[in-house]
């Protein structure tokens, strides 16, 4: 009796274990679907954006407006960047006079799970947070909704998916 018993809890263990794994596998497969959702619902988002701001540029040339002096060449290219200036000292009067070049941004192409395709100068390179990228871009954060923060000679750049 006791011999069947313990067969029993045998086999109804590895029932149990076998549905644990299924479960866990399906929490795995429901919490991807979830990531590529929210990806998916940024990447419209910002389409709707870039949109409505090309509605209005073409509404101010219509009207006879000039959009040229606003520097908006980002709208036509695939990424937008943004910088973030980090918390720093003031900078000395030197530094202020000269003028200072744009940085080269890497292009963000996409993020999968927890790494990001980058398209820089030396091609497209795969990076995760920590990672230098060339140009001296160090990977700071990388997110699904956000895009991914680059850091530079202690200034932030938040970088979207690029389209």
């Amino acid at each position: 009796m006791k011999k069947t018993i313990a067969i029993i809890a045998l086999v109804s263990t590895g029932w149990a274990n076998a549905e644990a794994l299924d479960g866990s596998r399906i929490l795995e497969q429901e919490a991807q679907r979830a990531q590529e959702l929210q990806r998916l619902q940024h990447q419209a988002e910002v389409l709707k954006q870039r949109a409505e701001i090309t509605r209005y540029l073409e509404e101010i040339k219509k009207n006879g407006g000039d959009v040229s002096d606003l520097e908006l060449g980002g709208l036509n290219m695939p990424a937008q960047s943004r910088a973030v200036p980090a918390p720093v000292a003031m900078p000395s009067a030197a530094s202020v006079s000269a003028p200072k070049e744009q940085p080269t941004l890497p292009k963000l192409l996409h993020i999968e799970q927890n790494r990001a395709a980058f398209a820089t100068s030396e091609g497209t390179l795969y990076a995760r947070v920590g990672s230098t990228l060339p140009g001296g871009y160090t990977v700071v954060s990388l997110n699904m909704k956000d895009g991914a923060r680059l850091q530079k000679n202690g200034k932030h750049y938040d970088i979207d998916v690029a389209w």
